[in-house]
């Protein structure tokens, strides 16, 4: 599996199947006025020719950067054409002084995509460590958790997910189906339901919220939400 976001998708009507699954800008001050530099008039001053000026060099930081951000780019270009171990290869080069959040969340994919899911979850809290308002971090860890089984666990890394990103439909979706493992009938069909307000045209919400009507025993409720998942798959 290559994409950052893997979505979960758990349940169908007949049973239990693994599927798809802001800056605030700082109020203007009136800039502190340079203090007036009195000059004292000096006379007979013989005028010097001026020196010629130095190269600058980058600062060693500057070069480290430079450096990391040339791996990081080819690291990148290498996971985008599928060559995993390359990509590995490189990522692994950057220091850790300078890895970034998404590093990190890039070495978790590569772990996931090698079936290294200890490593993965390793290096997502790597990246939740680097950036903890890394969503697809929290998002990808709460996916691990769930295939684990750990459903509290997931459930809270969703829930980072949307105090970040209110708008992430597949974190209620994926909270949905944690309470669907709960069997708490009515949290599901609530987060489905956010699920569905946030992205109209995900068949896979309204699959599962058809699921939990049925377990609801809302036969029609849960047609409504069968039907409009074929519609929707038919487009």
């Amino acid at each position: 599996m290559k994409n950052i976001l893997k979505l979960l998708m758990i349940f169908i009507l007949a049973g239990n199947i693994p599927a798809l699954a802001a800056p605030v800008p700082t109020a203007n001050k009136d800039a502190a006025k340079p203090q007036e530099i009195i000059k004292k008039q000096i006379t007979n001053m013989p005028e010097k020719t001026p020196l010629p000026q130095a190269i600058e060099k980058p600062k060693p930081n500057e070069a480290q950067k430079n450096a990391a951000n040339d791996l990081r780019e080819q690291a990148k270009f290498l996971y985008n054409s599928n060559k995993l171990n390359e990509s590995l290869e490189l990522f692994s080069k950057i220091p850790d002084t300078e890895k970034i959040s998404d590093d990190w969340l890039f070495l978790a994919n590569i772990a996931q995509d090698n079936n290294k899911e200890i490593d993965a979850v390793f290096f997502l809290k790597k990246a939740i460590q680097a950036d903890d308002k890394n969503y697809k971090a929290h998002y990808n860890l709460g996916n691990i958790y769930f295939s684990d089984n750990k459903i509290n666990m997931a459930l809270n890394e969703y829930r980072k997910v949307l105090r970040i990103k209110k708008d992430y439909a597949y974190a209620y979706y994926n909270k949905g189906c944690c309470y669907l493992k709960k069997k708490s009938w009515y949290n599901a069909r609530y987060e489905f339901g956010l699920a569905i307000k946030a992205n109209p045209e995900e068949p896979a919400f309204y699959y599962n919220l058809a699921y939990t009507y049925k377990m609801l025993k809302k036969p029609k409720k849960a047609q409504e939400a069968l039907d409009m998942y074929n519609k929707l798959m038919t487009q």
